[in-house]
């Protein structure tokens, strides 16, 4: 049963598939009119004059298309050579965000003890002192005074060597 009802549904579109349409006619007509239409000429493309070659001699200058960290520019006295910091370490809060970004907002404590208050850019003020770590490049807190953080960071040259660099936030007025 369902074997002469498949046969009977190929043949009937067989016989559809195959049966003379108008529409078909009425799209040889229009393209046989268009072509025997006017052709359009078409202008030639401008020619363009041929150019030198052009050889390359800065090979040995510094690559233009290279970011160039204005920090890590020291001059050979300033670096001091020091031991790689342990990139497993749990980050703290502060070493989220470079350096630039964060702003000390003033200090508190009793003489002898004194805390640094830094503001990062989620304006969060944070308390800090002697041994915290902040910023991106693995920056330590070495000192606090009333106006000042003295930071020690460490910061690679990219070759696997690391340099400390010693950077300041000012209390801004």
């Amino acid at each position: 049963m369902k074997y002469t009802i498949f046969v009977i549904g190929v043949g009937i579109f067989l016989l559809t598939s195959c049966s003379a349409r108008d529409e078909f006619l009425e799209i040889d007509k229009a393209l046989a009119e268009a072509s025997l239409m006017q052709k359009v000429n078409v202008e030639p493309l401008p020619s363009f004059p041929t150019q030198s070659n052009y050889d390359y001699q800065s090979q040995a200058q510094r690559n233009p298309f290279h970011i160039i960290d204005k920090d890590l520019d020291l001059t050979a006295s300033k670096k001091t050579q020091v031991t790689e910091p342990d990139l497993m370490r749990v980050k703290e809060s502060l070493e989220l965000f470079d350096l630039p970004s964060l702003e000390m907002v003033g200090s508190m404590g009793i003489p002898g003890k004194l805390w640094g208050l830094v503001s990062d850019p989620t304006e969060t003020v944070s308390k800090v002192t002697v041994g915290d770590r902040i910023g991106k490049n693995f920056g330590q807190i070495i000192e606090v005074n009333e106006n000042e953080l003295v930071i020690v960071e460490k910061v690679s040259n990219g070759q696997g060597v690391w340099f400390s660099q010693s950077r300041s936030i000012l209390v801004e007025e």
